[in-house]
């Protein structure tokens, strides 16, 4: 009834795969079958026979009357899904089938002509002669197959028909039959994770299955298979029957109630019995215990069966034939236009000759000793296949390698070619864009199936090996290949690129995602142990931008081009890892803390530059609430690392989908409120924060890259639950990647995962965690070196003084790369003195106890100096309120060269702090303080606009200002309205070339409507004292009004500018620039968004193309900048004219 392969012990014999295709090393383009002449793409969902009449293809939008019958042909190479090993043969491209074509020797497509076909579903029947049992294998992805019809070029091949055989050999009447029931009805997966699905059968609830299957040898046996799970936390078991006829019980053991718990148990289990009843419905019935929960896989019935013509057309083999060398079949009740196919080979059936007698006997003389295959129809019965979409030409065999590979959904084509634009000239990659189902067509005969992606990523890779380097699945996934959830449209489904999915899926532990599989392009690669032994390397490095709107799209490309594009927001904070570390568990005391100290430790050794921010719960003070505890402060620690910067956020910790640690430390809330501006990579070793595949919901991670204001660039993240143990070695082999030398500077996310995923080879362990971004992407570390070369004039190095309380300093420096000044290099330079590493105590736990870890919390002095000709002097006066014991501090310096963004940075470590200088120069002035709100331009009680209200507090003193946090009460500090004293030292900013003063910037978001008094303090270095107050009045916002635009040339030939003053500073905005044609056709349209705007916006631009790069025609446009706040919904318009001419 349904499709076969013959597998052996060494699995399925090639010659059943038609043109088989093992990858060579070295492998040579060639054009694809799409790449010349009209081709439609025709499904079907169940084996057997098909036409194609004159009405088909016409409602199909083929051209009939002028297409020659004898130039068509069909390609398509079955329905199974794709073979996961690299090693087994594939077709490489579409294969050609033959067919049977009435009436074509005239030439013309007549009304009464057709096209005959055998076509094969997407769950093919294999035959395993060692058991002599047959079996199906259920296609994860789909449950349609495509073949490919053309016409117009060459002449087709058409079914030959066997040479006529001696009537003669061992009669055989009957067949071996096969049928299956693939699962229906409701649909579930139990851990909503792996490809197996299950038919929920209920509590308690019969599930009755009919095959249709006349013509059972009576007294024949026959086998059952019956595949189910249960769920129960006591023993179960199923019980099936044939008719009132028991066929046997199946024994389900319990499972328990634990989270990470099996959520089921599965029994597969096939049953010999004689059938009683006999009739041609067949009905098997499963009974489930009534104290657990019941599932269906599958269930299958090998029979034997009387050898016949019936009324739907059906495949026959018999096993009895391989035992001798020639056979003839005796086909009961034939007619004159029943025919028999051999099928053996899919591509290439053979007509077979029959004889039929006065008695309706069919004669068919064949070949035995192997299993063969048969069709017996007539061509009335053949069915109409149920798609046909006309397919446009395409090529990808031939494509050259590129860098970067990026495969997308031809839904964010657009948004894929601008980022791969961007590459190309800012990165200097080659780079190919290709649409999903362009690879499907070409490596998956249409089908969606994963393989069919690595399939081509291994062949571009094998063709120029060593030059792909890596891939962007520019898509979201979703577990649900086939949308038995139906949370998809067939639209949004379409606009997905599938994950590998384990076949593991009843364990919520063991069972995965992964996009490793794509990169696992070795011959001896691709399918594996899902235990801790299957362990695969990645050849490339391998992203996913999870995006599902076109919105999402264009949001991520503009993230990835302002991190990368000359405009970057430059500043120390790129060399700055936080580590945020869970408190203790009960079982492993300070398990995460212990392992994010180690990683902190390790990074500053084999990078010293960076440095490590250590935000370790059990450091802060956590509240009691309803919801269970919370450490507020950690949050707010977290935002604030956020808005000031950072390279790297590492987590580890518990964690989920919406967020981390039982304390809420990061909440989905806290995610689309963050505004950030400069964008960190975020490290999660926690458990699936970044799952990207379940189209219920979107993960804290998803909605963090995704965040159009802010929120991260890329996550090396979990999508399903993890060990602490194997998240451990991942981390630590990231940073031993992140620490190693790149000959283009900084290193690209692909081979960081690549290495980091290499380095830390634990099976399907090591699977979970996934990069969610691009991984062409470059870090925003500085790749020149900031060098301290001489203190207080001694060269480094030599014996140096200790740097004493009070005394003043003097450091010189240089700006290198490869150990060369950088001349010129004339920009300005960042340093900052750390006093001696503290020794922090944690507060302890229930479960662990204090935990002391070194961190320099201690900052002595901050400074900003301009660097000239690639050298800087700095000087300054040491604070009084140090550490006094004599040990080494740590300076870091950051350097940046304002006209090209060259950027530097260093460290150095072998600085000794402590003791004072003997009879300093006495000091008794305090520092002057003066305080503004929102612009230097403010009068004391004058009125602020929301939403964020700015403090700017200018500090000055003739020694300079203390930053220190060695003397107790002696930090700067902000008091709203004599509320508490909030300590700024971290908002403090050093004036430029100026020692003696800086400016201290403090946020207040959504201060009510109100009069307020805020009174700033400070104290210099000295330890003298000073503090000012102001007044000012928080208004309601004023009605949002665009005062001015300026475009700059208009006319304009290459690029015209765009800038607008508003009313509205400080208030998160988003920007359009519309430019339409005199008919109103859009023909370019920017969006662009700010969370804490300035009064004036500029950087807008339109250079006379359309979204596709191509030009607008020379003449008159109009342009229309729309502002809108993103805080209370108001807008403002501008339009005006623009011409373009060339």
């Amino acid at each position: 009834m349904f499709g076969w392969k013959k597998r052996t012990r060494c699995g399925l014999a090639a010659w059943l795969l038609g043109i088989g295709w093992a990858l060579a090393t070295q492998a040579q383009p060639i054009p694809s079958a799409l790449a010349e002449g009209a081709w439609l793409k025709i499904g079907i969902t169940k084996t057997g026979i098909y036409k194609l009449d004159a009405a088909f293809l016409t409602k199909s939008g083929v051209p009939v009357s002028t297409v020659d019958p004898r130039t068509i042909r069909l390609f398509g190479n079955g329905g199974a899904a794709l073979p996961q090993a690299n090693h087994k043969d594939r077709p490489r491209d579409l294969t050609e089938n033959a067919t049977w074509v009435t009436g074509e020797t005239d030439g013309r497509f007549d009304a009464s002509d057709a096209v005959y076909f055998f076509a094969e579903s997407p769950h093919p029947i294999s035959y395993d002669s060692t058991t002599r049992r047959f079996s199906h294998q259920i296609n994860p992805y789909t449950d349609t197959t495509y073949y490919f019809l053309t016409f117009g070029q060459k002449t087709g091949k058409r079914i030959a028909t066997q040479p006529t055989l001696p009537q003669t050999g061992t009669v055989i009447t009957e067949f071996d039959d096969y049928a299956f029931y693939k699962a229906g009805g409701e649909m579930t997966n139990l851990v909503r994770s792996g490809r197996e699905w299950l038919e929920y059968l209920g509590i308690g609830t019969d599930k009755t299955v009919s095959f249709n299957l006349p013509g059972i040898v009576t007294g024949s046996s026959a086998l059952v298979t019956s595949d189910v799970v249960g769920r129960a936390l006591i023993n179960t078991q199923f019980q099936l029957k044939w008719g009132a006829q028991s066929v046997g019980n199946q024994a389900i053991e319990s499972v328990t109630d634990y989270q990470y718990d099996r959520k089921g148990r599965q029994n597969r289990q096939t049953f010999t019995l004689t059938p009683v009843s006999l009739e041609s419905a067949v009905k098997l019935t499963l009974t489930y215990d009534r104290n657990g929960q019941g599932y269906l896989q599958s269930l299958a019935l090998q029979t034997r069966r009387i050898l016949r013509r019936y009324d739907e057309p059906f495949l026959f083999r018999s096993l009895e034939s391989v035992r001798f060398a020639t056979v003839r079949y005796v086909i009961q009740q034939a007619n004159a236009t029943m025919q028999v196919w051999d099928v053996t080979n899919r591509q290439r059936p053979v007509s077979m000759p029959v004889t039929v007698n006065d008695k309706q006997e069919g004669s068919l003389p064949a070949v035995g000793n192997r299993l063969r295959e048969y069709l017996i129809f007539s061509p009335e019965q053949a069915s109409a296949p149920e798609t046909a979409v006309a397919v446009a030409n395409q090529n990808l065999q031939s494509r050259e390698t590129p860098d970067l590979l990026i495969i997308t959904p031809a839904s964010w084509r657009v948004q894929a070619e601008r980022l791969a634009d961007f590459r190309r000239k800012n990165d200097q990659l080659t780079v190919l864009v290709v649409s999903s189902q362009e690879v499907y067509n070409e490596f998956a005969s249409g089908q969606p199936d994963p393989t069919a992606l690595r399939d081509f990523a291994r062949l571009l890779n094998n063709q120029t090996p060593g030059k792909l380097k890596y891939l962007l699945l520019f898509g979201d996934a979703t577990f649900d290949y086939k949308n038995y959830s139906k949370l998809l449209t067939p639209a949004q489904l379409a606009a997905t690129l599938p994950t590998y999915e384990s076949r593991e899926s009843l364990h919520p532990v063991l069972s995965y995602s992964s996009d490793d599989y794509f990169g696992f392009l070795e011959t001896a690669e691709g399918e594996w142990t899902e235990d801790f032994s299957g362990d695969h390397s990645l050849d490339i490095g391998v992203g996913r931008l999870p995006v599902k709107s076109a919105e999402e799209a264009r949001t991520m490309v503009d993230k990835l081009i302002r991190y990368a594009a000359t405009g970057k927001l430059p500043g120390d904070w790129q060399t700055k890892i936080s580590f945020v570390a869970d408190d203790g568990d009960r079982d492993f005391p300070n398990i995460h803390q212990t392992d994010a100290d180690r990683l902190a430790q390790k990074i500053t050794t084999l990078r010293p530059p960076f440095r490590t921010e250590k935000l370790y719960l059990d450091s802060f003070t956590q509240e009691s609430s309803p919801g269970g505890q919370k450490a507020p402060l950690v949050n707010q620690a977290i935002t604030k690392a956020l808005n000031d910067g950072r390279l790297i956020v590492n987590y580890t910790g518990h964690g989920g989908e919406s967020g981390w640690a039982e304390e809420q430390v990061v909440t989905l809330q806290d995610i689309l409120g963050w505004t950030n501006q400069r964008l960190p990579i975020f490290v999660t070793a926690t458990c699936q924060f970044g799952r990207y595949d379940d189209p219920a919901q979107t993960s804290g991670a998803e909605l963090a890259l995704l965040n159009p204001q802010g929120g991260s660039i890329a996550l090396l993240t979990t999508a399903r639950p993890v060990y602490a143990s194997t998240n451990y070695l991942l981390n630590n082999a990231f940073y031993d990647a992140l620490a190693q030398n790149t000959a283009d500077g900084a290193p690209r996310l692909g081979d960081l995962i690549r290495l980091t995923k290499n380095g830390s080879l634990s099976g399907s362990l090591n699977r979970n965690f996934t990069l969610l971004g691009d991984p062409s992407m470059q870090l925003a570390f500085p790749t020149a070196q900031a060098v301290l070369t001489r203190i207080n004039g001694k060269t480094v190095g030599a014996q140096a003084d200790t740097l004493r309380a009070l005394e003043t300093v003097r450091l010189e420096g240089e700006v290198q790369q490869g150990r060369s000044v950088l001349n010129p290099f004339n920009g300005y330079v960042k340093v900052t003195l750390f006093d001696k590493a503290d020794t922090v105590t944690t507060n302890g736990t229930e479960f662990s106890p204090p935990m002391n870890y070194a961190d320099y919390r201690s900052p002595l002095y901050a400074g900003q100096v301009r660097v000239q000709n690639g050298r800087f002097v700095c000087q300054f006066v040491m604070p009084k309120d140090l550490d006094y014991r004599v040990g080494l501090g740590k300076l870091f310096l950051y350097a940046v060269q304002a006209d090209s963004l060259v950027e530097a940075a260093g460290s150095y470590d072998n600085l000794l702090i402590g003791s004072s200088v003997p009879n300093p120069v006495a000091d008794t002035k305090p520092p002057v303080i003066r305080l503004f709100m929102n612009d230097t331009t403010f009068v004391d009680g004058g009125t602020v606009f929301g939403p964020i209200t700015t403090l700017i507090a200018k500090l000055n003193d003739e020694n300079g200002i203390n930053i220190a946090r060695n003397g107790i009460g002696h930090e700067i500090t902000v008091r709203l309205n004599e509320g508490t004293p909030v300590v700024v030292n971290a908002y403090f900013t050093p004036n430029l070339d100026d020692s003696r003063g800086g400016t201290v910037q403090y946020d207040w978001p959504n201060l009510p409507p109100g009069a307020y008094t805020v009174q700033v303090k400070a104290w210099d270095v000295y330890n003298n004292p000073s503090e000012t107050t102001l007044t000012f009045v928080v208004s309601a916002q004023p009605p949002l009004v665009i005062r001015s635009v300026a475009v700059t040339p208009n006319p304009f030939q290459e690029q015209a500018n765009f800038g607008l003053q508003h009313n509205r500073p400080g208030d998160a905005l988003e920007s359009t620039l519309l430019i339409t044609d005199l008919s109103g056709r859009t023909v370019s349209e920017r969006i662009d968004q700010c969370s804490n705007c300035n009064a004036s916006i500029t950087g807008l631009s339109w250079n006379g193309t359309m979204p596709g790069g191509a030009a607008v025609i020379p003449g008159l446009y109009v342009y229309r900048l729309i502002l809108r706040s993103m805080s209370d919904g108001s807008s403002a318009m501008h339009s005006g004219k623009l011409l373009y001419v060339r």
